[in-house]
């Protein structure tokens, strides 16, 4: 039992949180926004950002600048191929917030704290995750709001400023400050020292990021007498796997395109298809992008994150077997 929660920890208490959050938004709608004002989106967006970014090993980084085909191709699976595939798939969903939702995790970047940990368990090269979590991290501020342009129907309402300094001040700050901190000695020996406590302490920042989505979610199901039914809620669970599922396929057999070792290929599919919850959070709660009159937009970006969780586990696990 100890060994399977220290393997899966992560996943069962984000299954607890998911379930713990939208019972509270249904039953206690009260205590439920008092706890949504507790939990202030941006700062927690950029504290996990700016942690992630100071415990990323700077030798990983080197060795990946070295070969960056992998990191490359990840990054371009990430915030070029998987937005129009998210687009294309939202097609198919018939409720308009669901379709919003899924679009905002497709144009989203990679997430660091489990791209890094499932590539590792894969075997394969985790030297290329930091990159490919700086490149999209950074590249979002201008991405993002382009993707927002052409894949949005409310383009034209959307103000672009707004949306980039967002992205510039609580994304990409945070992430170059975590960069500068490594640059003395000091910063790099207390990041060497203490790397798994400050992925442990931004994996809890993220939990409680997921709790609060799942809150907001929860009040909305209890404001609105018409829920999604079952079929949209299977439909969107469908998408969201189709989504990572591609991702996954593009960065494994892009990485055999381009000639790449085994363990990059790896790495670029794992990196290249999952998506950061933090960042997606905040795009969908920037008034400029979702209004009032999409309550069921956050349900995507949840469910996209638990199905790559999951999926990256089995996947991961089974890679893992084939290598050894």
């Amino acid at each position: 039992m100890a060994r399977l929660w220290r393997q899966y920890w992560f996943l069962l208490a984000l299954a607890a949180v998911l379930t713990l959050g939208l019972a509270t938004g249904l039953g206690a709608p009260t205590v439920a926004t008092l706890y949504v004002e507790l939990v202030p989106l941006s700062a927690a967006t950029a504290l996990v950002l700016f942690l992630m970014a100071f415990s990323l090993d700077s030798h990983r980084l080197r060795d990946s600048l070295r070969r960056p085909a992998g990191a490359v191709l990840g990054s371009v699976v990430n915030l070029g191929v998987l937005p129009i595939l998210a687009a294309a798939c939202a097609r198919g969903l018939a409720l308009p917030d669901l379709a919003l939702g899924l679009i905002l995790t497709g144009i989203s970047p990679s997430t660091l704290a489990t791209g890094s940990v499932f590539t590792r368990r894969a075997g394969g090269n985790d030297a290329i995750s930091p990159l490919v979590t700086l490149l999209t991290n950074t590249a979002c501020v201008v991405v993002t709001p382009l993707w927002l342009t052409l894949l949005v129907s409310r383009a034209a309402q959307m103000d672009t400023t707004a949306i980039v300094r967002q992205l510039a001040v609580c994304v990409l700050l945070p992430t170059v400050l975590g960069q500068l901190f490594l640059w003395p000695r000091i910063g790099r020996a207390l990041a060497d020292r203490h790397r798994a406590r400050i992925g442990s302490v931004s994996q809890l920042i993220v939990l409680a990021i997921v709790s609060g989505a799942a809150v907001k979610a929860g009040i909305e199901l209890q404001r609105h007498g018409a829920w999604p039914s079952a079929v949209d809620g299977a439909v969107m669970a469908g998408m969201c796997l189709l989504v990572h599922v591609a991702g996954l396929e593009s960065g494994w057999y892009g990485g055999a395109l381009l000639r790449l070792p085994p363990e990059d290929r790896i790495a670029t599919a794992i990196t290249g298809s999952q998506k950061s919850l933090p960042v997606s959070l905040l795009i969908a709660t920037n008034p400029s992008v979702v209004t009032e009159d999409a309550p069921f937009v956050l349900f995507p970006l949840l469910a996209y994150h638990a199905t790559q969780l999951l999926l990256d586990t089995i996947v991961a696990d089974t890679w893992r077997r084939r290598r050894t």
